[in-house]
């Protein structure tokens, strides 16, 4: 559901990182972005301090361009092998944030943020 926190294992990427789930199940999938390391050259629309979440330890970029849906039956069964575990839901005021940028940043791709704009409204 909406706020779930993710840490997922996925080689592509280079191994674990904190995935935060935007919208609630429909059809059996939902949109979740992941977070990296800030760096000089990452996506500023969103920067997370230490604090803001308990996992995050640093400034960390919510990275728009990694935005996708995923199928929450694959999430289940990540859970159930060890290559996802679940960490602290995101607040209210938290989720709200990282969703508006979504909306805003321009990594996101375009198809994704007209079907998270009619989510994130209801």
């Amino acid at each position: 559901y909406a706020g779930r926190a993710l840490l997922l294992f996925e080689p592509e990427f280079g191994g674990r990182h904190l995935w935060f789930v935007l919208t609630d199940p429909e059809d059996d999938q939902v949109v979740a972005v992941m977070l990296r390391t800030a760096k000089a050259f990452t996506d500023p629309t969103v920067i997370l301090r230490p604090g803001e979440h308990p996992f995050i330890h640093h400034d960390s970029s919510v990275r728009y361009s990694t935005a996708r849906h995923f199928l929450v039956p694959a999430i289940h069964q990540a859970l159930a092998t060890g290559q996802c575990h679940l960490r602290q839901d995101m607040a209210k005021p938290l989720l709200k944030r990282v969703r508006d940028g979504l909306l805003q940043s321009p990594y996101t791709v375009h198809v994704l943020r007209a079907h998270c704009l009619t989510r994130f409204q209801a």
